[in-house]
């Protein structure tokens, strides 16, 4: 199976992705050593940093969203990607905490802006009946660049001077530079198609009054606590609670690449419908709570059926990884106004800041002291966000009229 779409709008999204993944996957991967030998900071610092940044973008991400609706969604995405490209540009000569305090938070709200202004670009430039495979496609390229990304990083970190690690800085505000090439280039989007939402006025602010959204963009946020265990609950379970070696590690970051890679267009097959959206969300949430047994039963093992029982919760977590994320693009572009898509798209963004806050230290705690309890714990509430999926969707369905096609 091709890892491209089509040519047209969907492969030129590929492109730039591919191109932004690479730069943001040199600077992510070394990003801590270069917070920490180049800038001065200590590991709580950069950590409270983060943590201000997180929440500045938190409370602004629906204002920033509505910008696009404003302005459109590329001209905002250009936007965003120039500004993050300018504070990066003063990285390499970051040095202390109180830099730090200015810089992070306004990379984390111009790399707000662009992301809310590509998904809004996506849903206007797309066709409706292609949106979620095209993005699929996306995301595949996406982990391809952040995978070479990672990989290109292996050569400033062995150099290990501090200009080499500015380098890494660098690079990733050249990708975006590039970027900014790219988006300009990319096609206008059709005109808007009239009275898509007749019922529901498009009146800014309209989204905290639509609590059937709310409700689906809050079990989004749930249902995505996969990300939780895959970057901070396994790899500390394997580690503290199994015999296995640490090398298994890398190869469970591998396999969940390839995965990643290869599956996720497959994954977003059928996503194209409220019916296709509730499904995948289901899926994903029932092969996550799977996984959670799988995980538990390999800190009760030895040998190599711990190793297999790892690889097999770590399969699971990534299958529940790719339907969550195809039904949360149904999420995203089917279910807004279109004239208020970009405030809807902060909404759901900040439901997944706040999972994001609280999901590594809820998770972390039930897995790692909750014993076979606090695994069961974990796989109820994927259940019963499975459970959920269906009766949600059909509440937002029955609260608005279907959006036409695009023509």
């Amino acid at each position: 199976m091709s890892l491209l779409p089509p040519p047209g709008v969907a492969r030129s999204l590929c492109v730039q992705s591919l191109v932004f993944a690479v730069g943001n996957g040199v600077f992510t991967t070394g990003s801590a050593v270069f917070f920490l030998h180049v800038a001065g900071l200590s590991p709580v610092q950069v950590g409270v940093g983060f943590s201000i940044a997180g929440a500045v973008s938190l409370l602004l991400s629906v204002p920033l969203g509505a910008l696009a609706d404003r302005f459109g969604g590329r001209r905002v995405w250009l936007a965003g990607v120039l500004a993050e490209a300018s504070v990066l540009l003063w990285y390499p000569w970051l040095h202390g905490f109180a830099a730090f305090l200015v810089l992070m938070p306004l990379a984390a709200l111009a790399e707000t802006l662009a992301s809310n202004g590509r998904t809004v670009y996506q849903a206007e430039v797309l066709a409706r009946e292609d949106r979620v495979r095209s993005l699929a496609f996306v995301r595949s390229a996406m982990n391809i660049g952040f995978f070479a990304g990672g990989a290109l990083a292996a050569i400033p970190l062995a150099i290990g001077t501090g200009w080499a690690y500015r380098a890494m800085v660098l690079g990733n505000a050249l990708g975006l530079l590039v970027n900014a090439v790219l988006v300009s280039r990319m096609p206008s989007p059709p005109r808007a198609v009239p009275a898509a939402h007749p019922a529901e006025p498009a009146r800014r602010g309209a989204v905290w009054r639509d609590r059937p959204f709310l409700a689906v963009a809050a079990l989004c946020s749930v249902l995505a606590g996969h990300a939780s265990l895959t970057t901070e609950v396994i790899p500390l379970w394997l580690t503290a609670r199994t015999d296995a070696p640490r090398v298994m590690l890398a190869v469970l970051f591998g396999a969940n690449t390839a995965m990643c890679v290869a599956l996720q267009v497959l994954a977003s097959r059928g996503v194209d419908s409220p019916a296709g959206i509730a499904r995948a969300l289901r899926r994903g949430g029932l092969a996550v709570a799977a996984a959670c047994a799988a995980l538990y039963l390999s800190g009760t093992t030895t040998g190599w059926p711990t190793i297999a029982l790892l690889l097999a919760g770590s399969a699971l977590v990534t299958l529940g990884e790719l339907w969550q994320s195809a039904g949360y693009w149904g999420v995203t572009t089917e279910l807004p106004p279109p004239a208020v898509r970009g405030e809807y798209v902060g909404a759901a963004r900040m439901s997944f800041g706040v999972q994001s806050m609280l999901g590594p230290a809820s998770l972390t705690f039930l897995a790692m002291h909750g014993g076979g309890l606090g695994w069961l714990a974990i796989a109820a509430v994927f259940v019963l966000g499975a459970a959920a999926a269906g009766p949600a969707m059909a509440w937002v369905t029955g609260t608005r009229r279907p959006v036409p096609a695009m023509t």
